[in-house]
């Protein structure tokens, strides 16, 4: 059982909503042989998912967005939500959260990280602005990776908080 995964999802097929399916691809080499990582690259949230994400602690998502300004990266906290969609290409990130929950009880600490894209035609590689920001997408999801390993201390809380 892996500690961390990382999905990254996206269509290969619809430019830059590929980038959360590139950017896992990239992650898998660097986590090739960290036991406590698993990644998964995927064309879509799938209910199959519910188990491993179950048996993990975190959950890094990545994807793309076309709701924000171009090239934008946000990164947002994920929380189980309960949506009554049936299995459907409508799963979430937080109702896949909450399937684990449902299905396997526990549902654990997740951050969605997206980037916006420019493109979401019918072509089968990134637009040359998301591909230039790719390398960025990878290296704040492993950031984020990094810094749920090493938590801060109650004592580097007080210090940092009680100033």
């Amino acid at each position: 059982m892996s500690q961390i995964l990382i999905i990254g999802y996206g269509n290969v097929l619809r430019a830059d909503d590929a980038v959360g399916f590139c950017a896992a691809e990239q992650l898998q080499q660097h986590y090739h042989d960290d036991p406590d990582v698993e990644v998964i690259a995927s064309h879509q949230l799938t209910p199959e998912m519910a188990l491993d994400i179950s048996r993990c602690e975190f959950v890094v998502f990545l994807d793309a967005s076309s709701a924000e300004e171009p090239g934008k990266i946000s990164q947002t906290r994920i929380l189980a939500e309960t949506a009554h969609v049936g299995f459907t290409h409508q799963l979430t990130p937080a109702t896949l959260l909450s399937l684990a929950e449902q299905l396997y009880g526990h549902a654990p600490e997740a951050v969605g990280i997206t980037l916006a894209g420019w493109s979401f035609k019918l072509r089968n590689k990134l637009s040359r602005r998301a591909g230039i920001l790719l390398p960025v997408l990878v290296a704040q999801a492993r950031d984020v990776v990094e810094s749920h390993r090493r938590p801060v201390s109650p004592e580097q809380f007080r210090v940092c908080c009680d100033r």
